[in-house]
């Protein structure tokens, strides 16, 4: 059955199929992996021909088969605290702010973990909330559309690889290690209700289904098309209450999905909030803390944006100046022309961006690391500087601050390429094969439809097309490794230092 070919009408055929049942949408690249799923289905069904198959699924009887079929293709990579910094702004500012505000007799905290697979984020949330000792009726609802995944959720029982990154002390309180294998403690699986939903296909929002605090949606969208997300994404904000939350994964930035939310900024960590749209909003530490307490830090001072009796149009003469000798090949006279406006305590961003460009060409990492930062305190949604910042810890080989400052930029700018490159080079050291395969197709696919989207500055000598063929040479090499084939192992720990 393996030497069976999936010809473009077939191909095209259940992928529409698929996608109109479940949102999942295979693009060309994938052709391949959905071939691979189908034989496997088709082998146990004991058919020998794609058109039977595809008549099965199409037919009333097919809907079991289907549901088979959606297992094998949705095993998302998922871990307890994946995106940690999303759960430190749960955990430090949304969930206390929600308390406060929930501070009359009745009131409830409720959270929908959508595309929960089985089970790491939902219950990480509920972790959370046991471990704040929160005083007020809470319901946690997780919903997939995998029977699979749900019912393994349902069980709680997990491998070293979902418990990785998991902070000590929330392993040794809500676990039981037995061998191999880490057994939830009751009391949190007893928080969350596991249910089936699809988000494309079933109407929302029911009475049930409305109402929601807060709103966990990350890494499911990015299998959708970009209508079915923009359907999703309305659904949500119908299903939120007022001023209601929505954390969405790292590359499923709404900026050109929705207008009915306003970004959100704490400490690092990108989400959402319903509300009339303005600009994004940079989110403080509440001081109310959860009845256990928190120790959360003080957030830091945004620092002002302009030197004082600097106009812009002489900013921008300076760096100018700058900018030619360093193409010249003297980055020491670059750096000796914008020296002296980096004493000052509200050097203009661009200043300090050059400067740090600079540096890191001559391999000070330690200064373009500081004005990085002081980039960031002044402007936090600078893309730039959350770029230039993954490069500095992908120099130093630290895997995981760089994933976390490139997943950053795409929060911002979902179509950074080099961002996007970087990532997947990332993954594919540390044995993240998967996801190292949709950044590289994700790289291309940008670029061959908006090449003018490679910021060349920070390209290397790259050209669109020659990144276009690194990528795709990188994902054929991908695909000739055996699954399970790993890199070098990401440290956990190393990524968990200084916070």
């Amino acid at each position: 059955m393996k030497e069976l070919s999936l010809n473009e009408n077939d191909f095209r055929s259940f992928r529409d199929l698929i996608a109109k049942r479940s949102g999942i949408y295979f693009d060309p690249e994938k052709q391949e992996l959905l071939k691979d799923n189908l034989l496997q289905r088709m082998a146990d069904c004991g058919l020998s021909n794609f058109a039977d198959y595809f008549n099965l699924l199409s037919s009333p009887a097919g809907d079991k088969e289907f549901d088979y079929l959606l297992n094998l293709i949705t095993i998302p990579e998922t871990y307890f605290f994946r995106d940690r910094g999303q759960f430190r702004a749960l955990e430090r500012f949304v969930i206390p702010e929600l308390i406060e505000k929930k501070s009359y007799p009745g009131a409830s905290l409720r959270i929908w973990s959508a595309g929960c697979s089985t089970g790491e984020e939902p219950y990480t949330i509920a972790m959370i909330l046991a471990a704040g000792m929160v005083d007020m009726p809470i319901q946690i609802l997780a919903t997939d559309v995998s029977h699979d995944a749900l019912k393994a959720a349902r069980e709680g029982v997990y491998n070293g690889r979902s418990v990785r990154d998991m902070p000590q002390d929330y392993l040794n309180r809500f676990f039981t290690k037995k061998g191999e294998k880490y057994y939830l403690e009751d009391s949190i699986k007893q928080m969350v209700e596991f249910r089936y939903f699809n988000l494309v296909t079933e109407p929302y929002p029911l009475m049930e289904m409305s109402g929601w605090d807060i709103i966990f949606c990350r890494n499911v969208t990015i299998y959708f098309q970009a209508e079915a997300t923009r359907k999703v994404i309305h659904n949500f904000h119908r299903s939120l209450r007022e001023d209601g939350y929505l954390f969405a994964g790292y590359s499923e930035s709404l900026r050109y999905m929705s207008n009915e939310f306003n970004t959100v900024q704490h400490e690092g960590a990108f989400f959402y909030q319903k509300g009339m749209p303005k600009k994004t909003v940079r989110k403080k530490t509440r001081k109310i803390r959860l009845r256990q307490g928190s120790t959360a830090p003080r957030a830091k001072k945004q620092g002002p944006k302009a030197v004082a009796g600097l106009k812009s149009d002489e900013v921008a003469r300076i760096c100018a100046r700058a900018k030619k000798l360093l193409e010249m090949g003297q980055p020491e006279g670059a750096s000796e022309i914008l020296s002296p406006y980096l004493q000052e305590s509200s050097t203009p961003g661009s200043v300090l961006l050059l400067q740090a460009e600079i540096a890191l060409n001559q391999g000070d990492l330690e200064k373009a690391v500081h004005l990085c930062e002081r980039i960031l305190q002044g402007e936090p949604l600078s893309i730039a500087g959350h770029y230039l910042l993954g490069v500095v810890y992908l120099t130093w080989e630290d895997e995981g601050r760089a994933i976390e400052e490139f997943k950053k930029v795409l929060y911002l700018e979902p179509e950074h390429a080099l961002a996007r490159f970087n990532l997947g080079e990332l993954y594919s050291q540390v044995g993240r094969l998967d996801e190292a395969r949709l950044e590289y197709a994700n790289v291309a696919r940008l670029l061959e439809k908006m090449p003018g989207s490679l910021d060349e500055r920070f390209a290397g000598g790259f050209s669109p097309a020659l990144l276009i063929d690194t990528c795709l040479s990188r994902i054929r090499a991908l695909e000739a490794k055996p699954r399970g084939t790993a890199g070098r192992r990401w440290d956990g720990a190393k990524r968990r230092e200084g916070e």
